[in-house]
Formats: C-alpha cells, sequence, structure tokens
C-alpha cells in the first residue's frame, strides 16, 4: 500500500470521528435523554480505529512517502488537536448534562417524600 492509500484510510477515519463529535455535540444540545454510553462506545470505536490508522501511517510513512509525508504529519497533528478541543466541550456537555441530571433526581425524591407526608396527614 502506498502513502496515498493510506492517506485516504486515514483521512476517513478523521473524517468519521469528527462527524461523530459533530453529532453527539448535537445530541448533548437538542436530546432531552441522550444515550451517553452508546455515543461514548461509538466514540470509543471511532477512535480506536482512528489510533490504529495513525500509527500504521507514522510506521510506514517514511519508507513509502519519504519526506514528502511531512506535511501530511503537521496536518494530522493539527486535527488531532481540533479532535482534543471539541472532545472537551463534548466532556463538559456529558458533565453538565449529569449535574443536571442528579439536581433534577434530588427534588423528584424530595417530592416523593413531600407527597408520602400529605398522604400520611390525610390518613390521620
Amino acid at each position: 500500500m502506498g502513502i496515498k492509500q493510506y492517506k485516504q484510510k486515514l483521512e476517513l477515519c478523521f473524517t468519521e470521528y469528527e462527524e461523530l463529535q459533530i453529532l453527539h455535540l448535537n445530541v448533548m444540545k437538542n436530546e432531552p435523554m441522550p444515550d451517553i454510553a452508546r455515543m461514548t462506545e461509538d466514540r470509543d470505536r471511532a477512535f480506536e480505529e482512528l489510533k490504529q490508522n495513525i500509527n500504521y501511517f507514522v510506521e510506514n510513512a517514511g519508507s513509502h512517502g519519504g519526506i514528502n509525508s511531512l506535511p501530511a504529519l503537521a496536518e494530522y497533528e493539527t486535527r488531532l488537536t481540533s479532535i482534543m478541543d471539541v472532545s472537551e466541550e463534548l466532556s463538559k456537555a456529558i458533565l453538565k448534562y449529569r449535574k443536571n441530571l442528579k439536581t433534577d433526581l434530588a427534588k423528584m425524591k424530595q417530592s416523593k417524600a413531600a407527597m408520602r407526608g400529605y398522604k400520611a396527614v390525610n390518613m390521620i
């Protein structure tokens, strides 16, 4: 496989991961009950494939592309930085969701306790 094929495969992996991030950010912003576990699994799978292909590219780029592969490596470094920035944004959205969920659950418990108290008073 030549440098062009390595780059094409890697490009597909980057694109898939970046598209997942955008999709998951939109889900976190727009869905009341996002499936965080499924989204995390999807991103973990896509990231593992991306990582494998980056490693494969780095290991083989020199022998197939020589110094011509250096600009591609610089581009991939930039894209990885962008991915990490979006991942941070996504992590913050998930933490905010979890915090709100805990707050809502605590309110529900308080309401449930209050309702039990009202029922007990009415039975007397």
